[in-house]
């Protein structure tokens, strides 16, 4: 029996929020309005003093997410890299992150810390202890260029099963993208020059099949070869691995339902989620399905909300027939 339920990653709400438009009560209170029940924080971008929050902060978030009757789902962690200008991260560095997220987390409510791969497989093990003492799972997400046939995720999935109690994948929707979105070819043309008829055939040959080497080989222009490559590096051959659910889904605890665009008749042209959902549910997922709109990577001028407005109206009508 499946029970997925429609949660909003605050992220997808950038461009409003960076610019001063929406404060985090304002993000809280759309996210209830357009009717999410639950939030992921991405915490690196709306956490004061992030990784190390207030007490007095973290009780105000705790009545804001009561107010607004929303359920925190997901702490999401970043481990910052570049935090030293001449070095990477120690080991000790990284765990003591980790920990703090996983303590903090706890504090607040969430369900799972979910962290990026630029922990090991080695720390990852270590830390389950201690997600296991504060009562959080924590999770790693699986994006876009990574798969479950890439030698580390191939580590950390073996390491979930062999200690499942309070690991699990956070499975992200870019590994099953297909096609590029309608702001990836605007973007091609009005930013990088390329000419609009020869995005139209490049999108087009890529998805019926034809080569990298073969299209490179085209008379395009050096920006629109370029664009061939990132259709390539992005979208694969043009078909999504379906396969793949299968061997992530038994240690999902969360999903990130990523976009990039929505037109008005709410049809996902890049990510094949008519045919994601309903594998999905027939699988028995019961948890959290994140909206991740990023769309503002490529258009501020976009109104998030209603494309996340539109993305949950896709998601209903899909489950609802499957």
């Amino acid at each position: 029996m499946s029970d997925i339920r429609l949660s909003l990653t605050l992220y997808a709400l950038s461009a409003e929020y960076t610019t001063g438009r929406f404060t985090l009560e304002d993000c809280l209170r759309k996210a209830a309005q357009m009717g999410y029940t639950g939030i992921e924080m991405v915490a690196s971008q709306m956490v004061p003093e992030y990784p190390y929050p207030s007490r007095a902060w973290m009780d105000h978030f705790k009545e804001l997410l009561a107010k607004y009757d929303l359920h925190p789902v997901c702490y999401s962690a970043y481990i910052d890299m570049g935090t030293h200008a001449d070095r990477d991260l120690s080991e000790a560095e990284i765990v003591e992150s980790t920990r703090a997220d996983l303590e903090y987390a706890s504090y607040m409510g969430f369900d799972i810390v979910r962290t990026q791969h630029a922990i090991s497989p080695k720390i990852y093990r270590q830390m389950l202890p201690y997600a296991a003492k504060v009562g959080v799972p924590l999770t790693i997400e699986m994006h876009h260029p990574h798969n479950p046939t890439v030698p580390v995720w191939q580590e950390y999935l073996r390491i979930m099963k062999e200690e499942p109690e309070y690991s699990g994948v956070v499975p992200d929707f870019s590994i099953f993208a297909e096609h590029p979105h309608k702001l990836e070819k605007i973007q091609a043309v009005e930013d990088f020059g390329c000419r609009p008829e020869m995005v139209e055939e490049i999108t087009a040959r890529h998805t019926a099949g034809d080569s990298e080497e073969e299209m490179l080989q085209g008379d395009y222009t050096v920006p629109e070869k370029n664009y061939v490559k990132e259709l390539f590096e992005t979208y694969g051959d043009g078909h999504a691995h379906l396969e793949w659910l299968n061997e992530v889904l038994p240690y999902t605890r969360y999903i990130h339902g990523k976009f990039w665009y929505l037109d008005e008749d709410e049809i996902d042209r890049t990510i094949p989620c008519d045919k994601l959902l309903p594998l999905i549910k027939k699988a028995g997922y019961s948890g959290y399905m994140a909206s991740e709109y990023e769309g503002h990577h490529f258009s501020e001028t976009l109104n998030s909300c209603e494309q996340l407005q539109r993305w949950v109206n896709m998601s209903r009508r899909i489950l609802a027939s499957c």
